[in-house]
């Protein structure tokens, strides 16, 4: 016996060897959640729907000041420290080196 590979065969009734449901959907006991061309809904939109926003006018609209002001709009930081207390004879505006 040979231990050369065989060629695949591809076989034209795989529904009738592997059990699978059929591509086109039909529901079987044996498959009971198999999602199929039937199941999956029309993809239809009503003629009178209108959008409210454009994303794509929208984010070609943006220049970089605005981007740059919405980033800091949108951006939150951790509050800051408060300053540390002087001590009493220390003055509050002392040169800095």
């Amino acid at each position: 016996m040979s231990d050369a590979p065989k060629p695949f065969l591809h076989r034209p009734n795989r529904q009738l060897i592997t059990k699978e449901p059929d591509p086109a959907g039909r529901w079987s006991k044996q498959f009971p959640d198999m999602i199929g061309y039937a199941s999956q809904g029309g993809g239809k939109v009503p003629a009178d729907y209108g959008w409210n926003t454009n994303p794509k006018q929208w984010q070609e609209e943006m220049t970089q000041e605005s981007l740059a002001a919405r980033f800091d709009e949108l951006r939150i930081l951790p509050p800051k420290p408060e300053a540390p207390a002087l001590p009493e004879g220390a003055k509050a505006d002392a040169p800095k080196p």
